[in-house]
């Protein structure tokens, strides 16, 4: 099956790393983007934050790939993957800040997406492929019976089984 994974807050502690920089509470909603966009033009410059990312969860099987919104240069995922021994690190694709992923994600021929971001959620729904919720602070207050917590196979073959089962 070809299961595909962000990798902010799904993969790596992307919030964690933000709040910690910035000093600032951990937010319960998505930060709108007017007001995060002074710190993203400043951290597209800071390949440092980027490599010092630690794994919030690291997959027990080997991914199809990862597509992500981000404004850097794709070596730096690389190279934050590499150095956190994240399997399947090579296959990384990149949309800018705040653009969709299904055009990148349906090109991939994903069977099934792992998102932190409950609009990407149902935005793969809305277009047909399969998407699990991984729980964060941000997303809690959404409901979902496709919620999930760590990055197993075996959690995400059940969930998909229940995605199947409610389609």
């Amino acid at each position: 099956m070809r299961i595909h994974l962000d990798v902010d807050d799904v993969v790596l502690a992307w919030h964690e790393a933000y709040i910690k920089k910035y000093n600032l509470p951990m937010p319960t909603n998505w930060i709108p983007y007017d007001e995060i966009k002074d710190h993203l033009a400043e951290l597209k410059k800071d390949k440092s934050f980027w490599l010092s990312l630690e794994v919030k969860h690291s997959p027990n099987f080997q991914p199809a790939g990862y597509v992500s919104a981000r404004g850097v240069p794709i070596q730096w995922t690389k190279d934050v993957m590499k150095l956190r021994k994240i399997p399947g690190r090579s296959k990384i694709k990149h949309v800018g800040w705040g653009e969709s992923k299904m055009d990148v994600l349906k090109s991939l021929g994903c069977e099934l997406f792992v998102d932190d971001k409950y609009e990407t959620f149902l935005e793969c729904h809305k277009h047909g492929i399969p998407c699990l919720l991984m729980d964060t602070p941000q997303n809690r207050h959404h409901q979902t019976n496709l919620r999930i917590y760590d990055l197993k196979i075996e959690t995400i073959m059940q969930k998909f089984k229940l995605w199947k089962s409610i389609r």
